[in-house]
């Protein structure tokens, strides 16, 4: 198999889900089931104390390799963050805002494609053809982050959660 065919797969795979989506009925279930996922995680982010409960799963990467990943500490610094305690929410994960950013970003794509049945990525589109500067800066500062919180050495070793 080629890739051009693995490719026309691809499509073909995307396109079937864009017709099944396109249904409003469909998109209303979907609808549905996102806000009960995104109320149901939410809520277990705020009650379960992560730091005390080992309800979470471990970090593969932290478990496999010794390194921290970009997000570890993540949902200890989400449940600090709920319960209004930002000082120690950046402790955990010093990007935690562009994180919650971005997860808002991708519910909101996924939020207007089921209410709308729209393609949601035309704003988007424009957005980084005028500015794709801003892509690039949230990149390098994710790798930079990831380099440097693995850093053994003081200044850095704040990075760590």
């Amino acid at each position: 198999m080629t890739t051009i065919d693995l490719i026309m797969d691809l499509k073909g795979y995307i396109k079937k889900w864009l017709t099944f989506l396109s249904k409003p009925f469909i998109r209303f279930i979907m609808l549905i089931i996102t806000g009960v996922v995104i109320f149901a995680g939410c809520s277990l982010i705020y009650k379960v104390n992560p730091s005390t409960t080992p309800l979470t799963p471990p970090c593969s990467l932290r478990y496999l390799t010794g390194l921290y990943c970009p997000g570890c500490g993540m949902t200890r610094a989400l449940h600090a963050a709920f319960h209004l305690r930002f000082a120690e929410a950046f402790s955990y994960n010093l990007l935690w805002p562009l994180i919650v950013i971005f997860i808002s970003v991708v519910l909101y794509i996924w939020v207007f494609l089921l209410v709308t049945g729209k393609n949601p990525f035309t704003r988007f589109d424009e957005l980084f053809k005028n500015r794709s500067s801003i892509l690039y800066i949230v990149i390098v500062l994710f790798f930079a982050f990831w380099i440097l919180r693995n850093i053994p050495i003081y200044p850095f070793t704040l990075l760590a959660p």
